[in-house]
C-alpha cells in the first residue's frame, strides 16, 4: 500500500511538472537560462499574441524606439541586435540630431525605460510591413509582464495615436487610449505642454 501511495504521489508530480512546462512553453519559446542551462519563458498574460517574439531589451532610444536582441533563431527577426519603432505611437523628440528637445519627451522616454527595462523580455509583433524608410523594424511590443506597451504609452499620455499605413490592426484600441489621455489631460495633453506649443 506504501508503495502504490508513493507511485502516485510521483506519477502525479510528474504530471503537475509537464503540465506547468507544457503551459509554459506555449506562450513562446525555450531558450537557454542565464547560467546555461534549459529555461521555460515564463507565461505571460494571454493578451500576448501567440506569434509575437521574444527578444531581450538592450537599450531605449527614446520612447518610441528601441534597440533589442533576438537570442535565438526561428523567428521574424534573425538572432542579433535590431532597432524597433513602434508601431501606431509617436513620442515628442527627445535624441533628434539639430532638433529641439520637444515638451513631454524626457518623460515619454523615461518612461519606456521604466517600462521596458535594459535586460527585461519584450514580446514583438510584426503588422503588415516589416520595416520603414529608415530600416527599422516596425514592432507592437508587450512588456515582460504582458501589458501592451504602444496602448499604454499612449493612455498615460506619452504618445500620440499616429496611423501609418497599411499597419492599422490596433489602431483603433490605440485612439480610444487616447481620447482617454486628452479627456483626462495626461502627459502631453495636460497644461505643460499646451503652453509650450
Amino acid at each position: 500500500m506504501r508503495r502504490r501511495r508513493r507511485i502516485l504521489f510521483w506519477l502525479g508530480a510528474a504530471l503537475a511538472v509537464f503540465g506547468a512546462v507544457r503551459a509554459a512553453g506555449s506562450t513562446g519559446w525555450f531558450g537557454p537560462a542565464e547560467n546555461g542551462g534549459p529555461e521555460v519563458r515564463s507565461t505571460v498574460r494571454a493578451e500576448v499574441p501567440g506569434e509575437a517574439q521574444e527578444a531581450r531589451v538592450k537599450r531605449v532610444v527614446d520612447g518610441d524606439t528601441l534597440i533589442v536582441e533576438v537570442g535565438l533563431p526561428g523567428g521574424p527577426l534573425p538572432p542579433g541586435d535590431h532597432r524597433i519603432r513602434l508601431l501606431e505611437i509617436d513620442t515628442p523628440e527627445s535624441v533628434r540630431p539639430n532638433y529641439p528637445v520637444q515638451c513631454g519627451g524626457a518623460t515619454a522616454a523615461a518612461f519606456a525605460r521604466a517600462e521596458l527595462p535594459v535586460g527585461s523580455r519584450v514580446f514583438l509583433l510584426a503588422d503588415r510591413e516589416d520595416t520603414d524608410e529608415f530600416g527599422r523594424y516596425l514592432r507592437y511590443a508587450w512588456d515582460f509582464e504582458g501589458e501592451f506597451f504602444n496602448e499604454k504609452a499612449v493612455a498615460e499620455g506619452h504618445a500620440r495615436a499616429v496611423l501609418y499605413q497599411p499597419n492599422d490592426f490596433y489602431i483603433d484600441r490605440i485612439r480610444r487610449a487616447e481620447g482617454a489621455a486628452k479627456q483626462g489631460g495626461r502627459g502631453i495633453w495636460g497644461e505643460a505642454c499646451a503652453e509650450a506649443q
